[in-house]
C-alpha cells in the first residue's frame, strides 16, 4: 500500500511539473552599458551597467540598472511621434486616484542607432550622461514561470 502510495505522490509531482513548464513565458535579456564613440562615431562598450528583459508577445521592456538596486524602470515604444525617440523611459508608481493602478513619469528616452552602430540604442536619460546604451540584440534567453513575470508590464 506504501508503495503505491508513493508512486501516485510521484505522479501527482510529474504533472504539477508537466503543467508548471507548460506554463512557461520566455524573457530576454539585453545588455545595457556605458559606452564611448571613437573618432568614426562607432560606438565601444566600456563596462556594462544593467540589463533590460522583455517578456515574449509583450512591447514593454523592464529596466534594471547596478546603481539603483531596488529601483524598476521601464522602457516602451513611443506613440507620441511629437518627441523625436522611439522609445521612452518610465518610473511608475502607485496611483492615488482609484480610477488608475499607476502614474508614469517620463524620464527620458531611447534612440535606435544606424550604420557602425545598428543593433544599439541609445538611452537619454533626463538625469543621466548620454553615454548609456543597450544592446537589440538579446545576450540570453530565459524560460520562466509567468507568473513570476506577470507584474512585468502593464
Amino acid at each position: 500500500m506504501e508503495k503505491l502510495n508513493n508512486v501516485t505522490q510521484l505522479a501527482e509531482i510529474v504533472d504539477s511539473v508537466r503543467q508548471r513548464l507548460g506554463n512557461m513565458a520566455t524573457v530576454y535579456r539585453f545588455d545595457i552599458f556605458k559606452g564611448v564613440r571613437s573618432e568614426s562615431g562607432k560606438v565601444s562598450k566600456v563596462k556594462s551597467v544593467g540589463a533590460a528583459y522583455l517578456r515574449e508577445g509583450l512591447k514593454t521592456y523592464t529596466v534594471n540598472l547596478k546603481t539603483f538596486l531596488n529601483d524598476k524602470f521601464y522602457l516602451l515604444p513611443n506613440s507620441k511621434r511629437e518627441y523625436d525617440a522611439d522609445f521612452v523611459i518610465l518610473t511608475r508608481e502607485p496611483a492615488l486616484n482609484p480610477g488608475r493602478k499607476y502614474f508614469w513619469n517620463n524620464i527620458g528616452d531611447g534612440k535606435v542607432m544606424d550604420g557602425v552602430n545598428s543593433g544599439i540604442m541609445r538611452l537619454n536619460w533626463d538625469v543621466f550622461g548620454s553615454d548609456i546604451y543597450m544592446t537589440l540584440h538579446p545576450a540570453n534567453v530565459t524560460e520562466l514561470p509567468e507568473a513570476a513575470e506577470a507584474d512585468a508590464a502593464a
